[in-house]
């Protein structure tokens, strides 16, 4: 199997290793269904535990390192879409096209942080 040529896909679908190349596609045949299965079963999670009404959302430990494993899987796709690096300002133009999916990015991010936050108090 060979690295996505999508870079996004790349990005959430990363070769094993960059040292051998036939190794990495050996590695990659065996373990990218898993891999694929594991990203899909968690933005299932994400979708199912979400109120159909809005609100309160109450989640198990199991399922906040799921959603926490599922919000760094959309913010590693979106920010490479964008492409988000530490020296693009916080905010862009209004009339910039990626502006408003920054802005999501961004609320991504901070909904991730407040996450760890209460897994860490938790444990």
């Amino acid at each position: 199997s060979t690295r996505p040529d999508d870079r996004v896909l790349a990005r959430l679908l990363p070769d094993f290793t960059t040292e051998d190349a036939d190794l990495a596609a050996g590695l990659r045949s065996i373990h990218e269904p898993e891999l694929i299965e594991a990203k899909d079963a968690a933005a299932t999670l994400v979708l199912d535990t979400l109120p159909e009404t809005g609100g309160k959302i109450e989640l198990t430990v199991a399922e906040a390192d799921t959603w926490l494993a599922a919000l760094n899987d959309v913010r590693l796709a979106l920010g490479t879409a964008l492409d988000v690096s530490e020296d693009m300002p916080d905010e862009l133009d209004p009339d910039d096209p990626r502006s408003a999916h920054l802005g999501v990015y961004h609320w991504l991010t901070f909904v991730q942080d407040a996450l760890v936050q209460s897994r860490m108090q938790v444990r």
